[in-house]
């Protein structure tokens, strides 16, 4: 699970007008550590400059300081560093006081588990309920519970999960929780009910859902009926995948990765194209969290279009799990050694797709959403043969916004960048910055004027598509060259709109 937010506050600024001179239009400006997020080409080196800055600012800017040791101690924790995570957001909430900080360090007190860690959490968050407004915030509560469980104090934790259950029934890494108490005070026929949703999502594949649900099925004398359960409810999720495929003329599409990891996806085949022989090849990398029918009007469009694309979902997602990565809470600490690996998974499914049908295996072109822009941009450094980015609403984390912005300046590919009002806080910040940095006499940006966010977009506004098809056309046809006009600046991004 993702539990660390970081401040996201941009400050406009107004230049004051001169003397019988025209205004000056707003200008953007953003806080020092905001500004190396961008700048740093290696997690190491964003580290290392938000520690220095943290170090410099500290006795006359608390806010900017505790803001990048923020950041810092996100960056060590997605690598897995705890340690040197606890020092940063340890450091961060002495400074900034708040909530953010004290959750990302009372996760990663947790998540070591250590001497004192759980004493520690449990006196920090007891603090902060203390002078919270609210008689129980869940955010606060439910991690007290969870330290005292780690503490060996069930009891304790089952009273405390009990008083904010309703909010925490729908996360699913918290229902696990709480069929970890239950299923230590033998409560079994809770401990289903908990899980049975969990097995379910991870399609049977969390080795310790599983081995809860066995004993708790002996003991309850409904093993046999519980392990048909998930089959069914793993079948039923399934069914809305088949359809899909069906009606989109595709297939459902079950790859292996080079490392053995299991990968699924769908693979949409492109009409039949006198222009193209073989089909060109689009590989589609969902968005965490995305499902394939959040993509179907572009991979119709491309497919009427000649282009074959596979849909494929991310580790911990859809189908594209096992033991290892069961769900999206197992990304939580090892963010960029899995980012790293599904951008790997990119090169292994288009193998895969060329096994199954016939496409141009020559060049292909990436589609990354969201966060999967991302692991878009790493996989187009991996394989030559990526010859065009497509990124829809891109959303790179903060502190891997520096290293996306230097593998696009490194690759020097045209890209074409989709944004859309919904998605507006997420993408129009980052994208100018990714935009500036790679072949912009080759790449573009086009807004959507309609509604929807991300993939949905193009089902919103067909021209959308037809746009883009028309620069990727011109772009990777044979023997067509890119438009070599290098196109007006960018201009500045609106403000972000205020909420409520």
């Amino acid at each position: 699970m993702r539990l660390v937010t970081v401040p996201f506050l941009l400050l406009l600024v107004c230049a004051l007008p001169a003397l019988a001179a025209p205004m000056v239009s707003p200008a953007r400006t953003v806080s020092p550590a905001r500004a190396l997020l961008t700048q740093a080409a290696t997690p190491t080196s964003l580290r290392s400059q938000l520690l220095a800055y943290a170090e410099s600012a500290a006795a006359g800017d608390h806010l900017g300081a505790g803001e990048a040791l923020s950041y810092a101690g996100t960056s060590f924790q997605r690598e897995g560093r705890v340690d040197s995570a606890i020092v940063c957001h340890r450091r961060a909430f002495e400074l900034l006081g708040s909530e953010e900080p004290l959750l990302a360090l009372v996760d990663q007190l947790l998540l070591r588990r250590g001497a004192g860690d759980a004493a520690e959490a449990i006196r920090l968050l007891t603090a902060a309920r203390a002078a919270s407004e609210w008689d129980a915030p869940s955010a606060l509560v439910s991690r007290i519970a969870w330290a005292h469980f780690l503490q060996g104090k069930a009891d304790t934790a089952a009273k405390l999960f009990a008083i904010v259950e309703g909010s925490l029934l729908p996360r699913y890494d918290w229902r696990f929780r709480m069929a970890r108490v239950a299923f230590t005070l033998k409560d079994y026929r809770r401990t289903v009910d908990l899980l049975m949703p969990v097995a379910i999502r991870t399609r049977g594949t969390d080795d310790e859902v599983i081995e809860m649900l066995e004993q708790a099925g002996k003991e309850t004398g409904l093993g046999r009926r519980l392990q048909t359960a998930v089959l069914r409810g793993t079948s039923d999720r399934d069914q809305s995948e088949f359809a899909l495929a069906s009606a989109m003329g595709g297939r459902l599409l079950a790859l292996t990765a080079s490392d053995g990891f299991p990968l699924g996806g769908l693979l949409v085949p492109a009409a039949t194209s006198p222009s193209r022989a073989p089909a060109l090849l689009a590989v589609l990398l969902l968005a965490p969290g995305d499902t394939t029918a959040s993509g179907d009007s572009l991979a119709l469009t491309l497919s009427r279009h000649g282009i074959t694309t596979l849909m494929l979902y991310p580790r911990g997602h859809g189908a594209s799990v096992n033991s290892s990565c069961p769900s999206p809470e197992a990304w939580f600490d090892r963010e960029a050694a899995l980012q790293a690996r599904i951008a790997r998974d990119v090169r292994d499914a288009v193998r895969g797709v060329r096994l199954a049908t016939t496409v141009d295996s020559t060049r292909y072109l990436v589609v990354g959403v969201g966060a999967s822009a991302t692991m878009a941009v790493e996989a187009a450094t991996l394989d030559p043969r990526v010859k065009a980015l497509l990124l829809v609403c891109p959303a790179p984390a903060p502190v891997d916004r520096g290293p996306t912005r230097a593998r696009l300046a490194q690759l020097g590919l045209p890209v074409f960048f989709q944004i859309a009002p919904d998605d507006f806080d997420a993408t129009y910040t980052i994208t100018d910055v990714l935009y500036q940095a790679g072949d912009r006499s080759a790449s573009r940006v086009v807004e959507s004027r309609k509604g929807g966010g991300g993939l949905v977009q193009f089902r919103y506004d067909p021209a959308l598509a037809a746009r883009f098809l028309a620069w990727l056309d011109a772009t990777l046809l044979p023997g067509a060259s890119p438009p070599t006009q290098v196109p007006a600046p960018r201009p500045t991004p609106p403000a972000p709109r205020r909420q409520g």
